[in-house]
């Protein structure tokens, strides 16, 4: 291959973009500069890249696809045309076809840019600060520009003697909500170890700057927080690093929205909350989807105490479809509670309803916002969106969701959330959002869904469990549900209640409610 990579005659399909470029130069190149591709060295690539510099010019051949020669000059011509609508590749980047007797391969040449993985070795932290900044800046306006994704491995990018920053790989990805930008930066807390804490404030303001400039008011800001904060860390140092940068990247964020100066309406993580699943630490209470339903809030609370079960775990959607909102707020706020944060939640802190809810949802979310306080709202908005301990996962929607609140579990998307536990190690999964109480379960090679009132959790090896909900039903039953999971033996047993639902049904009619809503209390769908 190399050996007829030599022997190639080149063709040059935009000169005009570089003009000093030219057949004879990438000939040369070829023919002395090849380069091994190494993992975590200077010169890496995908299997079947052949890589060669000289004399400041890389050329990049993609030796590993065979084309024929009209099908070569269509792609790459292509390729030069949209990546020079791009912008965030060197200008000098050229396209070519090499072309060996009835074999044509592509690629393409540029001006020798230094990989950021090697040149950040050298940088000392302002140096260093300044060009991920630049990074972030390529990586968040591209997907915002285009929804699409670059590879986000700093092998990718490179910068010029100038230091201003291009990216290298000649592929767009699709978009993955930015879970791989998520998990490479959980690859700079174990790497970058010689860099002080501060340098990571720094990073995590720099990211959240560009997040806020790009994506103001979105809920994305705050998945990516919640991503980061579950990046591996393999000790101490670790994830100090993580939480300064995390720090960073809050103080950002709070800033931009004005609210620097009310710490006291920010939910704070309890150090219990991992531990709240551990065996043999009695009884946990399960709630969802309140959705400020006061009665049935407080019928569900005073039951707990009737049982005396202090643990709480509540899976978000506080608010939305129901009148009390801020009655309820009250209620769980002042109570030692685990709670996350649901899409009504998110959509009532940021004052906005997106595509996924219908007209009626709007119309309560829109009605919430004008009855909470601007503390109460911040006080959702700073809700976790998950919540995790050894072996489970607590999220409103669903764990192969990234965002973690607008994903469904139910028949056509079980055994796919199923599998994703399987593969990140999670044996139970606790969910809202269905409204719909019952277990999802994988017992060796057969996969189902119980509705029973009580179900042994111990004998499955993945879970995907509902509570049903406290404030709106779904399953067919009118009242109120929760679950109580016994950490002794794993058994959990959903409960349902009867309530006065006409009361909450005469408020929501006083208030103007859309009347679908409140039919829905009255025959649990």
């Amino acid at each position: 291959m190399l050996d007829d990579l030599k022997l190639a005659d080149i063709e040059v399909l935009d000169s005009s973009v570089n003009s000093d470029c030219h057949a004879e130069m990438i000939q040369d190149i070829i023919r002395s500069g090849f380069r091994a591709l190494e993992h975590g060295e200077r010169f890496t690539g995908k299997p079947g890249t052949l890589i060669f510099e000289q004399n400041g010019k890389i050329v990049k051949v993609h030796a590993g696809v065979c084309l024929a020669e009209p099908q070569a000059r269509h792609r790459g011509e292509f390729s030069s045309k949209n990546e020079r609508k791009l912008g965030i590749y060197h200008p000098s980047k050229t396209w070519f076809v090499a072309k060996f007797r009835n074999r044509c391969w592509l690629g393409n040449i540029t001006k020798t840019l230094y990989p950021l993985h090697i040149s950040l070795l050298s940088a000392d932290s302002s140096g260093a600060s300044q060009l991920l900044d630049q990074y972030f800046s390529i990586y968040i306006r591209f997907m915002k520009d285009h929804e699409q994704t670059l590879d986000p491995g700093l092998s990718n990018f490179g910068a010029d003697e100038d230091g201003k920053v291009f990216y290298l790989d000649d592929d767009i990805y699709g978009w993955d909500g930015f879970a791989g930008l998520s998990q490479a930066i959980g690859v700079w807390f174990r790497q970058f170890f010689e860099f002080p804490e501060v340098f990571f404030s720094s990073l995590g303001a720099s990211l959240g700057n560009w997040l806020d400039y790009c994506y103001p008011d979105s809920e994305w800001i705050d998945i990516i927080a919640e991503q980061i904060r579950g990046v591996f860390t393999a000790n101490e140092e670790q994830s100090a690093r993580r939480d300064h940068f995390l720090k960073g990247f809050a103080q950002v964020t709070r800033e931009n929205t004005g609210a620097e100066n009310a710490a006291p309406s920010v939910y704070v993580i309890s150090a219990e909350a991992p531990h709240i699943m551990d065996r043999g630490t009695g009884l946990v209470a399960i709630l969802a989807d309140i959705h400020a339903n006061l009665p049935a809030l407080e019928k569900t609370l005073a039951e707990l105490g009737r049982r005396s079960i202090s643990r709480v775990l509540i899976l978000g959607d506080l608010v939305g479809y129901g009148p009390h909102p801020s009655e309820c707020i009250e209620l769980l706020r002042a109570g030692d509670f685990h709670i996350i944060r649901g899409n009504h939640d998110h959509a009532t802190a940021i004052g906005k309803a997106g595509q996924g809810f219908s007209a009626g949802s709007r119309w309560v979310i829109d009605w919430t916002v004008s009855r909470l306080s601007s503390a109460e709202r911040q006080w959702l908005g700073s809700l976790p969106l998950y919540l995790d301990g050894e072996d489970w996962l607590a999220v409103h929607g669903a764990p192969q969701d990234p965002t973690f609140m607008n994903g469904y579990v139910y028949r056509m998307t079980y055994e796919d959330n199923l599998q994703n536990m399987k593969e990140r190690g999670i044996r139970y999964c606790f969910h809202g959002h269905t409204h719909i109480a019952g277990v999802y379960y994988a017992r060796k090679t057969l996969t189902g869904h119980s509705v029973s009132g009580s179900y042994p959790l111990a004998s499955v090896d993945q879970g995907l469990v509902c509570p049903g909900s406290v404030g709106q039903p779904r399953g067919g039953r009118t009242g109120l549900e929760f679950a109580i999971l016994d950490t002794e033996t794993f058994e959990i047993e959903f409960i349902n209640l009867d309530y006065d639902v006409s009361a909450v049904i005469d408020e929501m009619n006083r208030k103007g409610f859309p009347s679908q809503l409140s039919s829905r209390l009255l025959n649990g769908r």
